[in-house]
């Protein structure tokens, strides 16, 4: 058997990256959510959602209702609910806010 060409390596000399992730990490803020800027109607928001053309449960929101906030993902629509990839069933009458993480 022949032997093969080896692959290519590039002679890369030391590089000092730690400044430049601590710093981007500094600016990410994780765990901060950020509320958009203008408030939409949930049904319409839902809609908006489902006629993306993208699965709908592939997409990451929150939803606030009167007694609980919920970080998750929409499974779909039946009637008046909203059911989650958590087993959850939320009634659309009682989102007050929701919105894509």
């Amino acid at each position: 058997m022949s032997r093969k060409p080896d692959i290519f390596k590039p002679n890369i000399g030391n590089v000092n990256n730690n400044s430049k992730v601590y710093y981007s990490f500094l600016e990410d803020r994780l765990g901060i959510e950020v509320e958009p800027k203008s408030k939409e109607d949930p049904i319409d928001f839902i809609n908006k959602l489902s006629k993306s053309g993208s699965y709908i449960f592939n997409k990451e929101v929150v939803i606030k209702t009167k007694d609980k906030t919920y970080n998750t993902k929409i499974a779909g629509k039946l009637g008046d609910r909203l059911v989650t990839l958590d087993n959850e069933s939320i009634y659309i009458k009682d989102i007050i806010d929701i919105y894509e993480k």
